[in-house]
């Protein structure tokens, strides 16, 4: 009788140890969203923007110039962005432009606003 006592003390204790790791049962809930930090920009001449160590999530971004309004600077010339250089490192990228005139050749003068759009 002893050995059934024991061997029924040992299955109660193997049971209580186990329910005790296994942890409790629920629904596990998630708020907020996950980030990913974004480019870090760089001017390093008067017509050239960089833009390193992009996640490629911000690939087929659209990049919009306008200029800054003055009243010595009031002409209607309109700036685009020319895109130079473009490289891929696993889950980033770099990319540097150039900004142009109507003509394609780069600006040499003025203040701009560059906007980058995600999608």
């Amino acid at each position: 009788m002893n050995v059934k006592r024991l061997s029924l003390v040992t299955g109660a204790l193997a049971l209580w140890a186990g329910a005790g790791i296994a942890g409790p049962s629920g629904v596990i809930q998630f708020h907020g969203s996950i980030v990913e930090p974004s480019c870090h920009a760089a001017a390093p001449s008067g017509s050239t923007l960089e833009l390193k160590g992009c996640p490629q999530a911000l690939r087929g971004s659209q990049l919009a110039v306008q200029p800054v309004r003055t009243v010595t600077a009031l002409g209607t010339a309109q700036v685009n962005v020319k895109l130079v250089a473009d490289r891929s490192d696993g889950r980033y990228y770099d990319q540097r432009y150039v900004l142009v005139d109507t003509l394609g050749k780069p600006i040499q003068s003025g203040a701009y606003v560059v906007t980058l759009t995600a999608p």
